[in-house]
């Protein structure tokens, strides 16, 4: 089997800094009395052009400057009932919400960390249309602290063997002390609703969310280590009962940089699973664009010199279909060129890793549809012939590699120079930048990094003097630790230790105990098994999670404990309503006709099926025959029937049809 990059990777060279988001549960938003709900209905709208501005030292954030370049405006929808002035940037921000101020201040204490004497919040710039303001209120809360996780690989027992790095210490289990670098509170963005090649549209009811961000020292492990930081710090986080819990309220940044190179930043991670995947993603792929570097070096290529040339003219017959739609549509072909890199742009040092990948990435960041590069003409329609006249026109040799940018010309003219910074760069190796993650755990050109000058005092909120008395009350508050609530939950609802902390790691232990009290009939095992199992089984089968609510759960569990359906069919309930065949439970099983048989109903098909298979039982005993038998059963019913009734019918009957003292009837 080949290795991959990151296979071959020394992990002790890899370092990734980890920032968790997490919104509080809090009654209101950050900085106006905004209840914190979803509206449904956005019936009011303004818009924007939001420009960079110069910080303090009279400098321009460089990723505030291509958010800039994209020249796209930004929508804002939004319903009175979740915001007002303060998210439209029509009324100044009201003082601090002070219970989400005390909710970091209690996280703070859970990480150790060093709570500062006056609480400042700053401006941080931000034009993305996230903002209304072109900026995010932020504030330091805490500083320094460590948060305790378990040893998993023998890289991290190294690292604590050998004494550790900055932030690193041993605990006296021999857990890890990942230490820890700041604890922010902060308003979450606005959220994105849709976009366009002139717009982006956003709903303001999650803007001004109170989040709070935790930010930790760089971790020197595998990627599953990571992932295993990432969730002991969430955790801790939800051992608060104060933060909130679902899908988008929790997001994990990463910062990963291999062998000592450029820091690059996946921002907005929001699934735990996919944490590791994206840091595997990343080793491999910064691994593979140093291995590139390398290449280069050993070739004697030092610097990437590129040039630009008007394509147009040399491609008016071409049978590349890309080339002439853009024509045809009044549009511009620009052939860069990147000397010493030909039959690089195509090559992978590792699966899925190729140089031709990151550029195109970057032009699809500025609004176009890719590029095509010389590694791939035959396969686009590019002839020989042509390529020659390209090369003949930008005055360079077969060692060049070429790269097609198609497309409108407002569009192509400004993905150029950042096409060519990008090709630039190979060189060197990595370049820092911001990506975003994918579904499937790979990351995607997002934009450069941010620069040290986005942040500016805010002016209009007052600093909150941190007193002595208002400490020790929040220490008062702080919970019992992850071990100590998974054996608690586990024997007060008679569950498996497995169980308990499947529950409380998910995002309906919220639900849970209310509907223990509530489901009088049913055993919590069995809806802990509902919130928690059978969601993860449907979701592999391809039902989205989103529609997988608490609310219909809970809805799911009232019909099984009211003996409208059996437990046996909610499978075939959840996953009806979960991929739209049906809006509530209630359609779902008239739909599937899953009503539950009554136990007379039940004795029939009991009966039909023992007396159809007499045989069986005289060969087999009742013991052997019980197993196929039920299983017959089962079928038949089809989830229309309690599995313990069944069992207690079916084993009555088999005894009843059999003397086996005897062995006749």
């Amino acid at each position: 089997m080949t290795k991959t990059v990151s296979d071959r990777a020394d992990m002790s060279e890899v370092l990734v800094g980890l920032e968790i988001h997490q919104q509080l549960a809090s009654e209101h938003k950050l900085f106006c009395q905004c209840p914190i709900v979803k509206s449904e209905e956005l019936p009011l709208s303004f818009e924007r052009r939001l420009r960079p501005a110069q910080s303090e030292t009279g400098k321009l954030d460089p990723a505030a400057v291509f958010e800039f370049t994209r020249g796209k405006s930004n929508v804002y929808l939004w319903n009175p009932e979740s915001s007002c002035l303060v998210e439209a940037d029509e009324e100044p921000p009201h003082g601090m919400n002070e219970e989400a101020l005390d909710i970091v201040l209690l996280i703070s204490a859970i990480l150790h960390s060093s709570v500062v004497d006056e609480v400042h919040v700053m401006r941080k710039i931000v034009i993305d249309g996230s903002n209304t303001t072109g900026f995010q209120r932020t504030a330091v809360v805490a500083l320094g602290g460590f948060l305790e996780v378990e040893v998993l690989t023998k890289t991290m027992a190294i690292e604590l063997r050998e004494g550790g790095k900055k932030g690193e210490r041993r605990g006296d289990n021999g857990s890890l002390k990942v230490g820890v670098q700041s604890v922010t509170i902060e308003e979450d963005a606005a959220r994105i609703v849709g976009e366009d090649d002139s717009a982006r549209r956003f709903a303001l009811d999650r803007l001004g969310v109170p989040l709070v961000e935790v930010a930790l020292e760089p971790i020197k492990g595998t990627p599953e280590d990571v992932g295993r930081v990432a969730l002991a710090l969430g955790r801790a986080l939800r051992s608060t009962g104060k933060v909130a819990r679902g899908l988008g309220t929790i997001r994990q940044d990463l910062n990963v940089s291999v062998g000592g190179g450029s820091v690059v930043e996946v921002k907005g991670v929001q699934k735990l699973n996919l944490v590791p995947k994206v840091v595997a993603y990343e080793v491999a792929r910064q691994s593979g664009l140093l291995e590139l570097a390398s290449k280069l070096r050993a070739m004697g290529v030092q610097k990437i010199r590129c040039a630009r040339f008007n394509a147009g003219p040399s491609l008016q017959t071409t049978n590349s279909r890309v080339i002439q739609g853009a024509l045809k549509a009044g549009g511009i072909v620009i052939c860069v060129s990147a000397e010493g890199l030909r039959g690089l742009m195509g090559w992978e040092p590792a699966p899925g890793i190729r140089l031709g990948k990151e550029v195109a990435e970057v032009a699809r960041a500025n609004g176009l549809g890719g590029i095509i590069h010389s590694d791939e003409f035959a396969n686009q329609g590019i002839s020989p012939a042509e390529e020659a006249a390209l090369r003949r026109g930008l005055a360079v040799g077969d060692d060049a590699a070429l790269v097609l940018l198609a497309g409108p010309v407002a569009k192509v003219e400004k993905a150029v120079p950042q096409v060519v910074t990008r090709l630039e760069q190979a060189a060197k190796g990595v370049p820092a930048e911001t990506r975003s993650p994918t579904e499937d755990g790979e990351s995607r050109y997002m934009r450069p990094r941010p620069g040290a000058q986005r942040m500016y005092p805010e002016t209009d909120v007052k600093d909150i003097v941190i007193r002595e008395e208002r400490l020790e009350h929040v220490k008062e508050a702080v919970p019992e630790g992850w071990d100590d609530a998974v054996a608690r939950c586990a024997k007060s609802y008679f569950l498996s230790r497995d169980m308990a902390a499947k529950l409380l790691d998910s995002d309906y232990f919220g639900a849970f105990e209310p509907l223990v009290r509530q489901l009088g009939n049913l055993d919590p095992s069995l809806v802990a098994s509902m919130l928690v199992d059978l969601p993860v089984r449907l979701m592999r089968e391809g039902v989205p999670e989103s529609a997988l609510s608490q609310e219909t759960i809970a809805e799911l569990l009232h019909a099984i404990d009211s003996g409208e359906i059996a437990k046996e069919a909610a499978p075939d309930v959840l996953r009806s309503v979960g991929k739209g065949d049906s809006k509530t439970v209630e359609e779902a099983i008239k739909t599937l006709r899953l009503g539950a048989l009554d136990e007379s109903e039940l004795y029939e098909i009991v009966e039909s099926v023992v007396r159809e298979n007499k045989g069986l039982i005289v060969t087999r005993g009742d013991v052997q025959a019980f197993s196929p038998l039920m299983g017959e059963v089962m079928a038949k019913v089809r989830g229309r029937a309690d599995g313990k009734l069944v069992s207690k019918l079916l084993r009555e009957r088999i005894a009843a049809s059999f003397d086996f003292k005897s062995g006749a009837r």
